[in-house]
């Protein structure tokens, strides 16, 4: 079965540091587990699926373009730049665990790395607080509704990539501006 990705692999180079030459091989993985483990849990089991559905038959239409456009593919390109940042110098194969030196190259240490990671991470939570807010002023059936299974994944109006406050049942001020929890 194919797997529908909600981003094209070259998204990635246009919104990151991430160069064009890289073999798309070693980030395509990355990209689907964001799907999985951050955009799922945010959207819940339903409406990730009908964007997935509708994404694939080039069908996405109204709010749901808005909601991929705007919020999700933003959240999808910083977070794996995130993660792929964190391993992408490590190499794995039949030889063990190695690094990859280029000549004419300085290494990063770990902590310009880590450093560089969190940025993309504090660009993917801003996507996820806007996507929540947005959630929560438009009326998705698919978002608002319970799931079709037990086993499906509840939305998850709290959720933070990095951590940080949890807005759920309290009114925070905010530039002068009274934000409600989800």
């Amino acid at each position: 079965m194919a797997t529908t990705l909600l981003i094209k692999a070259i998204d990635i180079t246009k919104g990151t540091p991430i160069s064009g030459n890289l073999d798309v091989n070693k980030y395509l993985p990355v990209i689907k587990e964001v799907q999985v483990f951050v955009i799922e849990k945010l959207l819940g089991t339903k409406l990730y699926k009908k964007l997935l559905v509708d994404y694939a038959a080039n069908t996405v239409t109204g709010d749901y373009l808005i909601l991929l456009e705007s919020y999700i593919q933003p959240i999808i390109i910083h977070a794996t730049a995130a993660e792929y940042i964190v391993q992408g110098s490590y190499n794995i194969a039949n030889g063990g665990i190695f690094k990859h030196l280029p000549e004419n190259a300085e290494t990063v240490s770990k902590s310009e790395i880590s450093f560089l990671a969190q940025h993309h991470r504090d660009k993917s939570d801003a996507y996820v607080e806007r996507l929540q807010i947005f959630l929560c002023d438009t009326n998705l059936p698919e978002y608002k509704n319970a799931q079709l299974n037990q086993y499906d994944i509840q939305p998850d109006s709290s959720f933070t990539f990095t951590g940080g406050w949890d807005l759920s049942d309290r009114k925070v001020r905010i530039s002068g501006k009274n934000i409600y929890g989800f």
